[in-house]
């Protein structure tokens, strides 16, 4: 055992420690404070805790979940200054503990020895043995009592060894009242949840003993709920498969006789010209006059589910008054009927039917219940999803219709212009000869929108010819940036090309390759500072070519790349009207090379511009159909 050193252990605040006890011995004076010896005085100390109010359940459960009653805590202190000792006599009382002092190592083992303690506020350094001897004592004594150590800065180092010998903490002398108070109350509560905690676990098996001869019970509860579950996630999945409307429609019918175990089943939805609910689907009833079984609202059985937007159960449908006329033709002797509702009100109705045999149950109900919710999704989705694409064709063929409409008259004004123009026939003073040219240049804007519209409805109809051939590739690109660098020199923007030694020829449609080319450097000229540079490069592989065109304009945020490809996205709109555009330059650049089989992407830094490429086989390839192409369109860039 550890022998007590020399006499001083953080003695330095002694003085200030006596003064305190002066203070706080009597309840009710004024705790003002030494600030060296007690930090914390000018705050109220914390109040001793209390156990939570727990509710009072019956039976067997109030046995295990009712928490017993504390005894008052019993605590014992160990330190050989009597004034310290005092200073948690006094502070411990008044909270209501029962306080057992000793004034040595050896006594204090005896103490925790043979008598019972919730907790242990011992010094480390003790006459006789130390406080870690105390602190194996206790926990030998009872493993859940709870030790505190106080410790001087010095043996820091040891109160931490101590911690891992089981202490719960350790307090530094000077020690502040408050945070002392609240680090007992903190390893009282812990001492207790411990014992609660194991009382609990007690009681719990107990209790599990009494509920064993409910497993069966239960099992076969679960059991049956698990089939349920499973089967309307079957369900779900079933008619999730399809976005059409009748494929979802006759799913749900094979599904309601399924989940209900139903000699047949329907399916009604409402019908806006008749004003009445009509069957759409069936199963295990006639087809021929299936559009004839229908109801309006507060009708029969189907129509009092509709009006209550509640389902319906009927065991005896011959001996029911005022029974839709289908259900009599089909001899049906026992009828589920769920309404199938959405935020709008009641679509229509699952309906589950029996000829023979026992009755539709609560449980066949509640299943019926649970895929009706899984139907109405499905239907509704499949309803927009159809009428969104009914829409989307309507708009497609507006679109090419007014488009050629215009571009026809548009014709006749750019001939018209072009007359004008010539000086051969015609001789005009500078300056109508600029408003011609303004309006030259504007009608060849309009024609430009037009055809990248027009292109762009071909190309969701996949109606966009492509006429194959083998070509150099080192011809078909210098090509398309002559057409360009006019537009380009306007603005004082150099266009480098550079066809690598591997561009070789590809089998493709050159004119609309041109037209990628073109509309990507279109894009880049836009965006590119005045005075600038484009970089064209060809480069290929034995498998494809790849075209690459890089600017350095002020580039495409990371945010912002994933919108480049969708229809009509233009990312800034303030630089797109100064730019102009329909935002379709890269969604028909897109179409074109994916109908050619190959890809298109874009790699940007913000402040060093942006590098469009794409590629394609060396080989003709197989495109994409229109409802691909549709699913993945998208539009021009603004940097």
């Amino acid at each position: 055992m550890t022998k007590k050193p020399a006499p001083s252990k953080g003695r330095e605040a002694s003085a200030a420690t006596k003064a305190e006890t002066e203070k706080t011995a009597s309840a009710g004076r004024s705790s003002a404070s030494d600030p060296a010896a007690h930090a914390g005085a000018g705050k109220p100390l914390p109040p001793g805790p209390a156990p939570a109010p727990v509710a009072a359940p019956s039976g067997a459960a109030a046995a295990v979940l009712s928490e017993a009653p504390r005894p008052q805590p019993r605590i014992l202190v160990v330190d050989d200054e009597p004034h310290v000792v005092q200073i948690f006599q006094d502070l411990l009382a008044q909270r209501g503990y029962e306080v057992v002092s000793s004034t040595n190592g050896d006594d204090a083992i005896l103490k925790v020895t043979n008598e019972s303690f919730d907790l242990v506020l011992t010094d480390i350094n003790l006459p006789g043995v130390d406080g870690l001897e105390v602190v194996r004592a206790a926990k030998a004594a009872d493993k859940d009592t709870c030790v505190i150590l106080i410790t001087g800065y010095a043996s820091t180092t040891t109160a931490i060894d101590a911690l891992r010998q089981g202490a719960y903490d350790y307090i530094t002398k000077p020690f502040d009242l408050w945070e002392t108070a609240k680090a007992i109350d903190r390893g009282l509560e812990s001492r207790f949840l411990v014992i609660e905690n194991r009382r609990l676990v007690e009681s719990l098996e107990k209790a599990n003993l009494e509920l064993h001869h409910h497993e069966q019970i239960l099992s076969r509860m679960v059991k049956d709920a698990t089939q349920r579950i499973t089967a309307l996630y079957e369900s779900g999945k079933e008619i999730s498969t399809s976005l059409s409307r009748q494929a979802t429609l006759d799913v749900i019918v094979n599904q309601v006789a399924k989940l209900a175990g139903a000699e047949s089943s329907l399916v009604f939805l409402y019908d806006t010209d008749a004003g009445q609910y009509v069957a759409e689907a069936g199963a295990g009833a006639p087809q021929e006059g299936l559009k004839e079984y229908r109801f309006g609202v507060g009708e029969g059985l189907h129509g009092q589910a509709v009006r209550n937007m509640s389902p319906v159960r009927s065991a005896a449908i011959a001996e029911t008054i005022g029974i839709e006329p289908f259900l009599s033709e089909l001899e049906i002797r026992s009828a589920l009927i769920v309404p199938l509702l959405t935020n709008e009100g009641v679509l229509g109705t699952i309906t589950a039917l029996r000829r023979s045999g026992r009755g539709f149950t609560p449980d066949d109900q509640e299943q019926l219940s649970m895929f009706a919710s899984q139907a109405s999704i499905a239907l509704t989705n499949a309803i927009l999803y159809e009428r969104t694409k009914e829409l989307d064709r309507m708009k497609s063929e507006f679109v090419a219709v007014v488009s050629h409409e215009v571009r026809t008259p548009l014709t006749s004004i750019k001939g018209s212009l072009e007359l004008l123009g010539d000086e051969r026939f015609h001789v005009l003073p500078p300056p109508q000869k600029e408003l011609l040219s303004i309006c030259q240049a504007n009608t060849e804007r309009l024609i430009s929108l037009i055809n990248d519209i027009l292109d762009f409805s071909k190309l969701e109809s996949s109606k966009l010819s492509l006429n194959f051939e083998t070509f150099d590739v080192g011809r078909v690109v210098p090509e398309a940036v002559d057409h360009i660098r006019n537009l380009a020199a306007m603005r004082g923007i150099t266009i480098d090309v550079h066809i690598e030694g591997t561009a070789g020829s590809v089998e493709a449609d050159p004119m609309r390759v041109a037209q990628v080319i073109t509309n990507l450097l279109g894009n880049a000229i836009k965006f590119s500072p005045e005075k600038g540079k484009i970089e064209v490069w060809a480069r290929g592989t034995e498998e494809d070519v790849t075209v690459d065109i890089r600017d350095f304009g002020r580039g495409i945020s990371q945010r912002d790349l994933s919108r480049l490809f969708q229809r009509f996205a233009q990312l800034d709109s303030s630089t797109t009207r100064k730019a102009g555009g329909t935002g379709l330059g890269l969604v028909i650049s897109k179409g074109i090379v994916e109908q050619h089989g190959g890809r298109i992407w874009v790699e940007s830094t913000m402040g060093m511009g942006s590098t469009f490429s794409f590629s394609l086989p060396r080989r003709r390839a197989a495109g994409l159909s229109a409802e691909e192409f549709a699913d993945g369109v998208g539009g021009e860039h603004t940097q």
